[in-house]
């Protein structure tokens, strides 16, 4: 139930998740074998060095940030990128290598001169003041830190949202546009929905803010649950939103109304956090709509957001959602709404415009009819 303190409530349970429950980047203990890394050292060198085994960098933090700099430039001039594939190449080769550069951390503050303070080092490692951090899982927690300070404000809503740490957040907003047209000429036609993982839960607040009154929402990543939990503190969605630690449908038994899902858009393997956001493993799609075959009830709406990186970029050959309709006899497609991609990354991936150039923002509603 709604209270002055938490408009968002968690499914089967009170209170908030304890920080011993999220996902949270590894660390390891102090190590005096390890070679020191400092300011003015050779490059070169300990890139050898770190072929082999991990370094630990003393010093400052500007230090640590110019050779992780000068890391990812000679990478990219190993691996050139100039497509998809390439740029995942060049990306998981800057990852095995500068992922065994470790940071020291003493008292829960990065011990190196001008670095910045983290509270999440308190808050995930309480029983853990010294120990060492990778300086990628570093520089992820930091930035998630700023997002999750200065919050993202996105153009369908009136306020920002404030991802935590490790949860999924759109960075484009296009098909989010797409989605709140869509709400605005359904008129108030729902009164309940699912959000089907929910991520920062960006969907979720979209529908409140269009009339929906009661929203179940999904997430498969406990800090997504948390989140929302932290959101709920901050303001009123004008919605009983529930959050439940779960994949696709959790608990329920049956949905009478919408469902609302935005899915990864592109196959591949998580290597991250964040991942299961972006990518989808083989099969996901089979096994959302055989769930959601089962839980929607006739004459229920499924809306699902996707896109057409894939096809264009070359890495998908058929389209999963096309596939599934195409062989299930208990959803009709009711309509199918495409838009153009507008926006555009910056210069320096012009291989990510020509994908964009092609690719297609969708909208699919689809009616279950038995």
């Amino acid at each position: 139930m709604k209270n002055s303190s938490n408009y968002i409530e968690a499914s089967g349970q009170t209170g908030e998740i304890p920080a011993t429950s999220l996902i949270k980047p590894g660390i390891s203990n102090f190590n005096d074998d390890l070679p020191v890394f400092t300011g003015g050292k050779n490059y070169r060198r300990f890139l050898k060095e770190i072929e082999n085994r991990e370094i630990v960098v003393h010093g400052s933090y500007p230090t640590a940030l110019a050779f992780y700099s000068w890391l990812k430039k000679r990478t990219l001039k190993e691996y050139p990128v100039h497509d998809y594939l390439s740029s995942r190449i060049a990306k998981e080769m800057t990852g095995r290598l500068t992922k065994k550069i470790l940071v020291p951390v003493r008292d829960h503050r990065i011990d190196l001169d001008r670095a910045p303070a983290i509270p999440w080092l308190m808050e995930f490692y309480p029983d853990t003041p010294h120990f060492l951090i990778t300086l990628p899982d570093l520089l992820g927690m930091n930035g998630a830190w700023q997002w999750y300070m200065n919050g993202i404000q996105y153009p369908v809503l009136p306020y920002k949202l404030h991802p935590f740490y490790g949860v999924y957040f759109p960075t484009r907003h296009e098909h989010l546009i797409l989605f709140d047209q869509w709400l605005g000429r359904e008129n108030n036609r729902f009164e309940s929905a699912v959000d089907i993982g929910t991520g920062c839960g960006i969907l979720s607040f979209m529908m409140a803010r269009h009339g929906i009154g009661r929203i179940h929402a999904t997430d498969i990543n406990p800090n997504a649950v948390y989140s929302m939990l932290l959101e709920g503190k901050r303001f009123d969605p004008g919605a009983r939103i529930t959050i439940e630690h779960s994949s696709f449908f959790g608990s329920l038994k049956e949905v009478r109304q919408l469902a609302v899902f935005n899915p990864p858009w592109i196959p591949g393997m998580w290597a991250g956090i964040t991942d299961r956001g972006i990518y989808y493993k083989e099969g996901f799609f089979k096994n959302f709509f055989d769930e959601a075959g089962r839980i929607l009830i006739p004459g229920s709406v499924l809306v699902i957001i996707f896109s057409t990186f894939a096809l264009e970029a070359g890495i998908s050959k058929t389209h999963p959602i096309e596939d599934e309709c195409a062989v299930r006899g208990d959803f009709r497609i009711k309509e199918r709404i495409n838009r153009n991609v507008t926006e555009r990354a910056g210069r320096s991936k012009n291989w990510i415009n020509m994908i964009r150039a092609q690719e297609k923002i969708e909208l699919w509603v689809l009616k279950k009819i038995r």
